[in-house]
């Protein structure tokens, strides 16, 4: 992934700076993906919230959603915030905390 801009990483931080948004992060990076209706009941919200939430996020491009039949599933998109967060903690930090997210990834 290309160096992120400052616009981007803006977003980045900005969309990260909300408790719930935080948290749907927090809960994708565990489960590396899950539908919709899986992510608002184990953040305890309503679709309609997640759905704003996920808005925000996949515009800042933290998280990446895609249509399965009825259902949305949602990753998190781990270039996106490692390049966020490049200029700001040095890479070999990021590598630490990520990589265990990585090497349990399918």
């Amino acid at each position: 992934m290309p160096p992120m801009d400052l616009e981007g990483r803006a977003r980045v931080f900005a969309a990260l700076s909300d408790p719930t948004r935080l948290r749907l992060v927090e809960l994708l990076c565990e489960e590396e993906e899950l539908c919709g209706t899986h992510i608002a009941q184990r953040a305890g919200i309503s679709l309609a919230l997640l759905s704003h939430h996920w808005k925000v996020l996949a515009d800042a491009g933290i998280v990446v959603r895609e249509r399965r039949g009825q259902r949305q599933y949602c990753r998190v998109n781990r270039d996106a915030l490692s390049a966020a967060f490049e200029h700001v903690w040095p890479r070999h930090r990021i590598r630490t905390v990520l990589a265990p997210l990585v090497d349990d990834a399918p």
